[in-house]
């Protein structure tokens, strides 16, 4: 593999996707990210099992592949890089070298066979709305998820989806909190899903004052697509 894009958009991914991922990990591979070429640029994904996040940008493609990468590392070597043009080239043994004028890293990955998959949904089972609508809704829920981890059912928001409105619900115990909203359900999808704190909070921080964001809704997995990034 071998890529060549701008610094800010590099550094733009590595942010978006190492927020889910925790320093200290028992597998070696979820403090990496993986970095793979696609159609017209490539894909950055970062994941704890818990939750995943990937974010996709535009980029010259030298040569197709992918690679994991420490998510520290990268990001505190391409913060350090000039604005200008950064080449990621990966090597046998899983060698990747970083290139940006006269600055030169060698650092070590993973094979992104050895990443996990993020969950896939079917496509029709799906809502799309406003993402101020869903961060508003985020927000006036937040303050009420119990943060006691004996109590795990309650750490999370409750996504309820009826015939044309969304409910949001959280509770610690002693308070409740509740917003719904109509939205347009033409399928008139059927669903309950809690969502874990941090996916609250990697929403809330990704989530636009304009545009849409879909909403896929699997047996045990919820999707949201929007703009470049899928969490």
């Amino acid at each position: 593999m071998k890529i060549k894009l701008p610094k800010n958009k590099l550094l733009t991914g590595i942010q978006r996707v190492s927020n889910v991922i925790t320093p200290k990990n028992t597998l070696p591979i979820l403090s990496n990210i993986l970095l793979e070429t696609t159609g017209s640029g490539i894909r950055l994904i970062g994941t704890d099992w818990e939750i995943g996040i990937s974010y996709t940008t535009e980029a010259e493609i030298l040569e197709k592949g992918g690679i994991t990468i420490p998510a520290k590392k990268i990001g505190d070597i391409v913060k350090e890089l000039p604005d200008e043009e950064i080449t990621v080239s990966s090597q046998k043994n899983n060698t990747i070298i970083i290139t940006s004028q006269k600055s030169f890293f060698k650092i070590l990955g993973l094979p992104k066979e050895d990443f996990p998959d993020l969950p896939k949904v079917k496509s029709e089972e799906s809502i799309t709305i406003k993402q101020k609508l869903l961060k508003t809704m985020l927000l006036m829920t937040s303050f009420a998820i119990s943060y006691d981890e004996t109590r795990y059912v309650l750490n999370g928001t409750l996504f309820s989806l009826g015939d044309n409105q969304l409910k949001l619900v959280t509770t610690d115990g002693r308070r409740l909190s509740l917003i719904q909203k109509k939205i347009d359900n033409p399928n008139k999808i059927k669903k309950e899903v809690i969502i874990p704190i941090k996916t609250s909070a990697e929403l809330s921080r990704v989530l636009k004052e304009e545009g849409d964001v879909r909403i896929f809704f699997g047996q045990n997995q919820i999707v949201f697509e929007l703009n470049n990034t899928t969490v």
